[in-house]
Formats: structure tokens, C-alpha cells, sequence
């Protein structure tokens, strides 16, 4: 292992700006490998990534931690995540990266909507840097056979380049997701089930911010205890319910300033918060200025 570790920066990766995703193969005992290929190095990365393996077992090492994986087992990469393998000699590895984080809209909001989707791509990733526990999501050898067939289908177009292959691509990492979103949701650990029902609380409170939203309600959505809920989401999401939820409002706050003429105590209203007063007191802690400030940037 370096010992810096690197920063894999997504320009290596995606040739195509039209078409942030690229794939690759890594299998040292028939020496596949690909350019910037950062396996045995620890590194972060400016992207999303989705770590297939296929054959054998390794060691993952993430943010310090190691984790035994084997053939069946999917996991994300968030970006900010410090991760190599320490034993890659004897797994086949396919590595599909995609820039979520850049262009989010990659993903179209009804399948970010799936049960399954928060919990193994927002979730997961973080509670299993927290908590150190082992990614959760372990195909069988026929689950896992239906998704070589697609990532196989990835390659091939990813090889060739034949016309539209971008939106092939694209569909196909799509498909990919709904399949494991749906396969997540189906997990009966009960870490898992924490995770699905800390997501469902999620969408409900990006859907539902203009509400009166109370922790008794989110726990009941959540189907667990108060306390075992605010810990729960805490250790998933990095900060209180009710913190999240004024993040939420902030950020559909920061949309209209920007792109409507509303007043700010007509946003204030719109957003969910209790007085324009309160609004514009959480939106200097956050941005460190006004929103009538925060709007007049744009509007120049």
C-alpha cells in the first residue's frame, strides 16, 4: 500500500462527458487489469462506485477497517470513502463507476424512490464506516449469474462504442440498481431492515418538508422505538431528524432564491418554516449570509 493515499480522479475514467460510467475487470491470476488501476493502493475517488465480486475472496480495507469478501458480494464506494484491497490475488473484481456526484440526474428520482435504493447508496456506506460491520448485500450464484449477464452486456458496449451505446450504458446501470435496490430490501438482517426503514423516513421527509413533521410520526414510519430510531438515524444519516430536515429546507430554499421571484417570507412559508424570522436566522448559521443576499449573487 502508498503511503499517501491517492485521489482517483473521474477525467481518467469517463472519456464520454455525455456519458459519465465506465467499467473495469481486475483478475490478477489471469493479470486483467486497466489503466489507473488502483486496486492494492489506497485511495478515494470524485465518484460513485459499485464493487461487484465475482470469483474468489479478498480483503477490503475501508477507512482503516478490513472486511472478508467473497464471490456474491456487492457493495458501494462513496467518494469521500479511503479504501484498497489487501488480498486481491485469488478475486475477480468489477468495478462500475458512475458520476452521481457531479450529475445526479443520472439516476432518474423514481428509481432513487426504491425502498432498497437509500439504504445500499447513501446509507450503508456511511453506517458501515461508523460501525464497521460488513456490507450487507450477498447474491446467490443464480442472482449474481442474471447481473454478469448485464455487466457483460456493459462491457461489450463500452468496448465497441457502436451508436447510442451512451444510452445503453445508461439503462443498463439503471437496471443494475433497481435489481440490487430490490434485492437489498429483501435482506432480512436486521441491520438491514434499519437501513430500509431509515430510507423510507427519508423520502418522506423530502416529500413532506412543507409539513409539520414530528419525531413521534418518524419513528412510527420507521417501526421503531423513539430512541432506538433517533439512533438508528443518527448513526445512518450523521445528524439528528430534525437537523436533516432543516438541511432539506434549506436546500429547496437556496432552489427558489435562485430561480423564482418569490418573497422571502413567501418562501419561508413555502419551505415549511415556522416565521421568516427563524428562516433567515438558520440560513445565516448555514450559508454565512441573508437569503436576500444569497439571491442578489444570482440575479446580477
Amino acid at each position: 500500500m502508498a503511503e499517501m493515499t491517492e485521489k482517483a480522479l473521474g477525467q481518467n475514467y469517463f472519456k464520454n462527458e455525455g456519458c459519465p460510467i465506465n467499467l473495469s475487470r481486475v483478475d490478477r491470476r489471469h493479470n486483467l487489469t486497466h489503466a489507473y488501476d488502483l486496486t492494492e493502493t489506497e485511495h478515494f475517488h470524485d465518484f460513485i462506485e459499485l464493487v461487484f465480486i465475482l470469483n474468489g475472496q479478498g480483503t477490503q480495507v475501508l477507512e482503516g477497517n478490513e472486511y472478508l469478501v467473497s464471490a456474491g458480494d456487492v457493495f458501494v464506494l462513496q467518494g469521500n470513502q479511503r479504501h484498497y484491497f489487501k488480498d486481491s490475488g485469488s478475486v475477480e473484481i468489477v468495478n462500475l463507476m458512475f458520476d452521481g456526484l457531479n450529475n445526479p440526474t443520472i439516476i432518474t428520482d423514481k428509481v432513487k424512490q426504491l425502498d432498497g435504493y437509500k439504504a445500499l447508496f447513501i446509507l450503508e456506506p456511511q453506517y458501515r464506516s461508523n460501525y464497521h460491520f460488513k456490507n450487507m448485500l450477498h447474491l446467490t450464484r443464480d442472482e449474481l449469474a442474471t447481473i454478469e449477464v448485464i455487466l457483460n452486456t456493459m462491457f461489450a458496449e463500452q468496448n465497441q462504442k457502436m451508436a447510442g451505446y451512451e444510452i445503453i450504458l445508461v439503462n443498463r446501470l439503471e437496471e443494475l440498481i433497481i435489481l440490487l435496490s430490490r434485492q437489498y430490501s429483501s435482506i432480512k438482517t436486521t441491520k438491514a431492515k434499519a437501513l430500509v426503514r431509515i430510507g423510507k423516513v427519508i423520502d418522506y421527509l423530502e416529500n413532506n418538508f412543507r409539513e409539520n413533521i414530528y419525531i413521534e410520526m418518524l419513528s412510527e414510519i420507521a417501526f421503531m422505538s423513539k430512541r432506538n430510531f433517533m439512533r438508528t438515524f443518527h448513526g445512518a444519516v450523521g445528524s439528528s431528524p430534525i437537523n436533516y430536515l432543516k438541511q432539506v429546507r434549506l436546500q429547496k430554499a437556496r432552489a427558489l432564491l435562485r430561480e423564482s421571484n418569490l418573497q422571502v417570507d413567501e418562501i419561508s412559508s413555502a419551505c415549511g418554516f415556522a416565521d421568516s424570522n427563524y428562516f433567515i436566522k438558520c440560513f445565516r448559521q448555514a450559508y454565512g449570509t441573508t437569503p436576500n443576499k444569497f439571491r442578489t449573487r444570482f440575479k446580477q
